[in-house]
């Protein structure tokens, strides 16, 4: 069963770049926000979606199947893909 991926960057960001990169290598289909890029009301909830599981609000943050891993931990992404 394929995972549930959302990640949360900035276009600016390589390390948002890099993560998104990591998972488009292990074939695994994620949505990526770019936050930087949204305007006005989406931009507004998107900021909401994030503070409210990242509070620090740091980039990339990805949220594979509920869980929140702020970062380019590739560490951790491997065990929740493997979950």
């Amino acid at each position: 069963m394929a995972k549930k991926v959302k990640i949360y960057a900035l276009s600016t960001c390589s390390w948002c770049k890099k993560t998104i990169e990591y998972f488009a290598t292990k074939g695994v289909k994620c949505e990526h926000i770019y936050v930087d890029l949204l305007e006005g009301e989406e931009q507004e909830k998107i900021g909401k979606e994030i503070a409210a599981i990242n509070p620090e609000g740091n980039f990339p943050t990805v949220v594979i199947e509920g869980k929140v891993i702020v970062g380019y931990q590739v560490n951790d992404f491997e065990k929740e893909l493997k979950k």
